[in-house]
């Protein structure tokens, strides 16, 4: 018999720029922009959402247990709604209706007793507002057999996600980063996509790739690089430290 529940792993991405992932967020913020997910085609109704959210890059693993919001939206003529704005900011003004009215379907309060007991890894479960059903645009899907939507996050806290990681002068060629000052397990897992910023300009990026492995001074990388890639004391961050499983029933 097929099920008429499903689920959909969204793990938003971003950046580790100057007012992104290296500065603490404010309540209001976007802490993430609008990012896609499919379902198959047709109406769902959500049921709840479950996040799980890593903790800061520092030696106490500092968790981040804050309250947020989630906004869910469609694209119109196939087209995505604008940005939200700039992570670690204000939200953008909806200057241009044209890209942002007759999208917007639903939004879900994560609040505070919605987090579990936890140590650093911060999981919060949050049952949908009754009724709350979605259907996206026909034929928005990349997938046969799916429509497009997205999901947007608003902080409600001091989210932190500042990385005291750093590239250590080693080893660099290959597969492996080099690491001192911050064991990364304590932050990253492998599967997890990587970057390095720049301790004198932050506003440069560069993505490193998903990670194979790790050991308390390095990071494994499923493909190589080389060492003109990465400096000493470059910045190591996790460019997508919250994952959202969204429940639905068909």
């Amino acid at each position: 018999m097929k099920s008429k529940y499903f689920t959909v792993e969204v793990k938003p991405v971003m950046t580790p720029v100057n007012a992104g992932l290296n500065a603490a967020f404010a309540d209001g913020d976007v802490l993430f922009d609008w990012t896609s997910f499919e379902i198959p085609r047709g109406a769902a109704k959500l049921i709840g959402v479950t996040a799980e959210i890593r903790p800061k890059g520092d030696a106490g693993s500092t968790p981040n247990i804050f309250p947020f919001e989630l906004l869910f939206a469609k694209t119109k003529s196939l087209a995505a709604p604008s940005t939200l704005g700039a992570l670690n900011a204000a939200p953008a003004a909806s200057a241009i209706l044209s890209t942002q009215a007759d999208r917007y379907i639903g939004h879900i309060p994560i609040v505070a007793g919605d987090f579990g007991v936890t140590d650093q890894l911060a999981v919060a479960s949050a049952a949908a507002p009754n009724g709350l059903v979605f259907e996206g645009e026909p034929n928005s899907g990349d997938t046969m057999g799916t429509d497009t939507l997205h999901v947007g996050g608003i902080a409600g806290g001091a989210f932190d996600f500042r990385s005291g990681c750093l590239i250590d002068n080693g080893d660099l060629d290959g597969p492996t980063m080099t690491v001192k000052t911050i064991d990364p397990r304590l932050f990253i897992i492998p599967g997890d996509t990587v970057a390095v910023a720049t301790t004198a300009d932050p506003t440069i990026t560069k993505a490193m790739g998903v990670v194979d492995s790790l050991t308390a001074t390095s990071v494994v990388l499923t493909e190589a690089f080389t060492t003109t890639d990465v400096v000493n004391e470059d910045i190591v961050y996790n460019t997508s430290p919250i994952k959202l499983i969204l429940t639905f029933e068909k």
